[in-house]
């Protein structure tokens, strides 16, 4: 699969992380994951059995 970068702003990326791991929209407000301005998150599907991972979340060590 192709790689794939989307810019976004903090609450858009809480709500873009939990469409990513599958949880329900109703519970998706009542989480915050904090994200760094310039911070970098990767996620990852394995391509046999589609599963959906977290593999970095908003990593800054580059802004140092």
């Amino acid at each position: 699969m192709a790689h794939q970068v989307v810019v976004t702003h903090g609450g858009t990326a809480t709500f873009l992380l939990a469409a990513w791991i599958g949880m329900p929209i109703d519970a998706a407000g009542q989480v915050n994951f904090r994200f760094s301005p310039g911070g970098i998150t990767v996620l990852r599907e394995d391509d046999y059995f589609h599963n959906r991972a977290v593999f970095q979340l908003n990593d800054i060590n580059h802004l140092t």
